[in-house]
């Protein structure tokens, strides 16, 4: 072959890698997409925003914002930061905003829903409380686990109830997926969430008996002791405690308290962790 035929085949060849640099190029920017939701209620309104890039190794999600606007006037427009997960928090789903009367005061709130990626954490909510003194929003947040929460009006007035469970008792008692984890309502109010679940027993009574349940039906395995401790949780929370420590001694005079999962105490060594526990979690009042 002639020299410029070498040539030609070079020039070929170049074009080649180029145009497929281009469409490697191409491909990452179509994979990289900026995702925005808004919402709003009254004169409030809220948009949250990101870059989605599922080739990133670090996080899918980067660039997170939020923009809170009242009466037309932007009154915060900054980076989405939470203390569990810096700036590379995800959406935890996609309709991850919202705008909504949490305190039951008249005044909107804005909700951020977030998740901090990994196994079985974290989700976590930040709540935008409008400060009429200082004029701006202040942000309020709450960890949650893996359980998340939903947002219902358990009584018929007044402010909304964050219906949870304690992840506190994952990995306590049991592997994760033998961990039970006791009914948790929580309240904003002034700014502070405060755990209203004891005024709620019909909710709690319902729970215990789910996990005795899951104890039952677990026992027979020795994968149950996790199921225990929320079923004890729950019955604390309804002033019933002297009948959780006689279940407790029955159980262990009957050697019912063992544990096979390798991963938690039995017998009697169970029931001193679980006391202790419950008193440090505020179970005991």
């Amino acid at each position: 072959m002639g020299s410029s035929g070498a040539r030609r085949l070079t020039v070929t060849a170049l074009a080649i890698l180029i145009s497929s640099g281009l469409v490697v190029a191409a491909i990452a920017i179509a994979r990289s997409t900026t995702e925005t939701e808004h919402a709003s209620n009254g004169e409030v309104s809220a948009t949250f925003s990101y870059r989605y890039d599922a080739s990133n190794v670090v996080s899918q999600y980067t660039d997170l914002r939020l923009r809170i606007s009242r009466a037309g006037k932007a009154l915060q427009n900054q980076s989405v930061s939470a203390a569990i997960c810096g700036g590379l928090c995800w959406p935890a789903s996609s309709d991850a905003l919202s705008v909504t009367d949490v305190e039951g005061d008249g005044e909107p709130d804005v909700l951020l829903n977030l998740y901090s990626g990994g196994a079985h954490c974290c989700y976590l909510v930040q709540v935008f409380r409008y400060d009429p003194t200082k004029r701006t929003y202040e942000k309020i947040e709450h960890v949650w686990g893996d359980p998340g929460y939903a947002l219902k009006r358990l009584d018929e007035s007044g402010p909304l109830e964050f219906v949870s469970a304690d992840d506190r008792f994952a990995y306590e008692f049991a592997a994760y997926a033998f961990s039970g984890l006791p009914l948790e309502i929580l309240e904003l109010r002034d700014g502070r969430f405060i755990d209203v679940t004891r005024n709620y027993p019909r909710l709690i009574d319902r729970d215990a008996a789910g996990w005795w349940k899951s104890y039952l039906a677990g026992a027979k395995g020795s994968f149950a002791l996790g199921y225990l401790a929320a079923w004890a949780a729950d019955e604390y929370n309804l002033d019933r405690s002297a009948d959780v420590v006689g279940t407790l001694k029955r159980l262990e005079a009957a050697h019912e308290l063992r544990s096979s999962s390798g991963f938690g105490l039995g017998g009697a060594a169970f029931v001193a962790h679980l006391e202790r526990f419950l008193a440090q979690a505020g179970y005991a009042k």
